[in-house]
C-alpha cells in the first residue's frame, strides 16, 4: 500500500528506497542514499511528504522533508523497541510499552533481555493494582515488585545500559505510593542516556551517507557514554572494516601514483575507496593533490586541445554551458565520477534519473549530455 494511502505515524521508522534529495524549507539540503534510515516526524499525505529529523553537524536537529514515495517503512530494530518500550513504561502508556516490548523479544538476541524486563514491568503494574486495595498483603505485594523493579534498573545501569535503567526507575516513580527510592545517580545517567541517544542518530545518519569515520567517532563516543548500547555495538564492527577497506586502496593509490602512468590506476583506487568511505580524510586529500589528473578524468575544461580531439559539431559555448551544469548542479549530491566508469547510454539514464532532484530542465539535460559525449570522445582518441 502507498505511504500516501497507509499514513505514518511520527516515531515510525523508513526506509529510503531510491536516491532522494531532503529539502530544508523547499531548498536542497543534502542526498540521501538508497537504504538510509530516518524516524519521521510527520508525514503530510495530502502534499505526499514526509518529515524525518536530522543532526546537523553543528549538533542542531531540525525536520527534512522527503517524498513519501520514495520511502518504505521499516520496522525499528529490537534494541530500539525495547527502549522505546522502557520509555512508553516511563510515560505511563502501558500497553504502548508491552506491545513494544514483547515485539523486541520476538528477536532472538534481545529475547533475555526483553523477557526480564517485560517480566519486571507486569510484576509492578499487578503489584501497584494490588497495593491500591490498601490491604497489608496488598501493600507488601505493592513493595516488593517496586523493590524489584528498583533492582533491575540498578542491574541495568551496572550492565552499562543507563538508558534502559532510567527509564525504568522513571516509570517506578509514575506508579506512585510508597515506591521504594531510587539507587541511581538520576542526573548522570540522564547526561549519559542523552549523549548515547544522539550518538546512535549521529551513527546511524553518518552509516546511510558511508560517512565512517564520522560514524566511527560517534560510536565511541555513545559506548563511552553506554557500553551496552546495542545498536552502536552491533554497528562498530562493520563501520571498522569498512575503514579498514578504504584504507587498504588509500595505501594502494598511493604507492601506484609513484610509477609512470600510475595516476590513472590511484585515481581509480581513489575513486572506489571513496565508494566505500565517502568522508576518508587522507583519499580526499591525495585526490585533491592529483586534481589535475583527476579533472581529466571527470570533467575536463573544453579547450581548443579538448575541442580537436571531440569532432563534434556542437558549438564551444554549449559545451562549457553542459560543463558548467555538470560540475555545479551534479555535485550537490555527490563527487564526479570517472567519465569511462559508464557507457554513454548509462550516463543519459543517470542524467535523466537524478534530473529532477537537481532541477535540471530538458535543455539542461541535453547541455550535459552534449558534453559528457564530447569528454567521453576526447579520453577515446587519447588511448
Amino acid at each position: 500500500m502507498p505511504l500516501h494511502a497507509a499514513g505514518l505515524m511520527q516515531g515510525d521508522f523508513v526506509r529510503v528506497t531510491k536516491g532522494e534529495m531532503l529539502m530544508f524549507e523547499t531548498k536542497n539540503f543534502v542526498r540521501a542514499l538508497k537504504g538510509q534510515e530516518f524516524t519521521v516526524l510527520k508525514h503530510d499525505a495530502i502534499r505526499k511528504r514526509v518529515y524525518v529529523s536530522f543532526l546537523k553537524d553543528d549538533g542542531t536537529l531540525v525536520a527534512l522533508t522527503l517524498p513519501d514515495d520514495a520511502v518504505e517503512q521499516a520496522q525499528p530494530a529490537a534494541s530500539q523497541d525495547l527502549l522505546s518500550g522502557a520509555e512508553a513504561f516511563r510515560d505511563g502508556q502501558h500497553d504502548e510499552s508491552r506491545r513494544l516490548i514483547l515485539r523486541a523479544s520476538q528477536d532472538k538476541p534481545t529475547a533475555p533481555l526483553a523477557g526480564a524486563i517485560l517480566a519486571r514491568i507486569n510484576a509492578a503494574l499487578t503489584g501497584a493494582a494490588q497495593g491500591r486495595s490498601g490491604t497489608p498483603a496488598g501493600r507488601q505485594a505493592f513493595a516488593t515488585t517496586q523493590q524489584g523493579l528498583r533492582d533491575t534498573a540498578e542491574q541495568l545501569n551496572k550492565a552499562g545500559m543507563p538508558s534502559l535503567a532510567l527509564a525504568l526507575d522513571l516509570g517506578a516513580d509514575r506508579l506512585g505510593g510508597a515506591v521504594p527510592p531510587s539507587k541511581l545517580d538520576r542526573a548522570d545517567l540522564t547526561k549519559r542516556a542523552a549523549i548515547s541517544q544522539r550518538a546512535v542518530l549521529r551513527a546511524r545518519q553518518a552509516i546511510g551517507l558511508k560517512h565512517f569515520i564520522e560514524a566511527q567517532k560517534a560510536i565511541e563516543e555513545g559506548l563511552q557514554a553506554e557500553p551496552g548500547q546495542a545498536d552502536l555495538k552491533a554497528w562498530q564492527p562493520k563501520v571498522q572494516h569498512d575503514i579498514a577497506d578504504a584504507e587498504e586502496l588509500y595505501v594502494t593509490a598511493n604507492k601506484v601514483r609513484r610509477f609512470e602512468g600510475g595516476v590513472i590506476h590511484a585515481l581509480s583506487a581513489i575513486d572506489d575507496g571513496l565508494k566505500i568511505c565517502a568522508d576518508h580524510v587522507k583519499l580526499r586529500e591525495l585526490r585533491k593533490e592529483l586534481n589535475a589528473s583527476f579533472e581529466e578524468r571527470t570533467s575536463p575544461p573544453v579547450t581548443p586541445v579538448f575541442l580537436a580531439a571531440a569532432k563534434v559539431s556542437t558549438p564551444r559555448e554549449q559545451l562549457e554551458e553542459g560543463r558548467r551544469l555538470y560540475t555545479s548542479r551534479c555535485t550537490e549530491c555527490h563527487d564526479l565520477e570517472m567519465l569511462d566508469s559508464r557507457s554513454l547510454g548509462a550516463w543519459e539514464k543517470m542524467v535523466a534519473g537524478m534530473s529532477r532532484r537537481a532541477n535540471l530542465k530538458g535543455a539542461e539535460q541535453a547541455r550535459i549530455m552534449d558534453y559528457l559525449a564530447a569528454a567521453q570522445r576526447t579520453m577515446e582518441s587519447a588511448k
